[in-house]
């Protein structure tokens, strides 16, 4: 059986959708998965044993709906049986719908209905982004399962290079930018959080943060930072985050990488909801000081009297606190 997966655009949302995949071989134990991703989140997929194929379309084919018919065109080669959507647009079903599936599975959102054969009502409940995609395959999946990445022995022994040349022995993941700015921890809350440590610090980011993270390193000049922003892949980047002691991120999709890696991982809510999109690890826990004005679910902070009081008011002690109580895991 050939199945595909159209997955989300978001690395965070990317690597929720990790166990969907898993539970989909486990439910079709014989179905060749194709995964079809953006790619900009293709590296998340990547040596994924459920992951039979996977199709990265570069970003000028991921808008429009000219791009989603050749996309969908594109895909009638090979002959999918079933094809799931987990993004909720209309230009994911109708590249389903194009692509020539005899089923087409997907939420009943945004009027979807009737270029779906199984269009499935998205329910009001609240639930962790995981188990919606998961009620795809079983609407009474109410257990979170977590998330794994895979890296090969090959891609970890570049990164300890690589570290080696940094310089750089076990240091610490700082990601601290998300594409929200009502999500990206402010360089006040790291000076604070980070002053006079004694630890080595990494910074990831891409290459668009690569200004802020020099603004951050001279901000704490009294810790030890290195930035690598924008100078490696996001596979690179996965790698080299997986030999890091411990990880402090912001609520973006590094921070579910490093959760996804099995490294000891601290996230730091300020706009978004938690219930619904916190990392998943098994030693992964978040930072969260719900303020009068949470969870506003916006972009751009719009308290203009206390902007981002929500990450501002995360103290040092909260971090140290959350650091140890991450030590306790085994």
């Amino acid at each position: 059986m050939n199945i595909g997966v159209y997955c989300p655009n978001w690395i965070g949302d990317a690597v929720m959708a990790l166990p969907f995949i898993q539970q989909l071989q486990d439910h079709y134990p014989d179905g060749k998965i194709t995964i079809v991703c953006k790619d900009s989140v293709a590296s998340v997929f990547q040596n994924h044993p459920a992951a039979r194929r996977i199709i990265a379309l570069p970003q000028s084919n991921t808008s429009g709906l000219l791009s989603a018919r050749s996309t969908g065109k594109s895909l009638l080669s090979l002959h999918l049986d079933v094809f799931y959507t987990l993004t909720d647009s209309f230009r994911s079903a109708a590249i389903l719908w194009w692509s020539g599936a005899e089923q087409r599975i997907g939420y009943s959102t945004q009027l979807r209905s009737i270029l779906l054969t199984n269009a499935v009502e998205l329910t009001a409940k609240r639930m962790h982004r995981s188990l919606k995609y998961l009620a795809l395959i079983n609407p009474e999946s109410n257990s979170e399962k977590i998330p794994q990445i895979y890296l090969t022995d090959d891609e970890v022994a570049w990164a300890k290079r690589e570290l080696a040349v940094l310089e750089l022995k076990q240091p610490i993941a700082l990601c601290p930018f998300s594409v929200a700015g009502s999500r990206t921890i402010p360089s006040s809350s790291l000076k604070k959080w980070l002053h006079d440590s004694e630890e080595n610090y990494i910074l990831f980011g891409s290459e668009r943060d690569s200004n802020r993270a020099l603004a951050l390193i001279n901000e704490c000049n009294n810790s030890s930072i290195i930035s690598v922003c924008g100078k490696y892949s996001l596979r690179k980047s996965i790698a080299l985050i997986s030999l890091c002691k411990y990880a402090l991120a912001a609520d973006s999709g590094l921070g579910h990488i490093s959760a996804a890696l099995d490294i000891p991982s601290v996230s730091f809510f300020g706009a978004g909801l938690s219930t619904m999109t916190r990392p998943l690890g098994a030693r992964t826990t978040i930072v969260n000081n719900n303020v009068h004005c949470s969870p506003c679910q916006k972009n751009i902070c719009c308290n203009e009297e206390e902007p981002l009081l929500c990450l501002q008011q995360i103290s040092r002690s909260d971090v140290e606190i959350a650091v140890r109580n991450l030590s306790l895991n085994p």
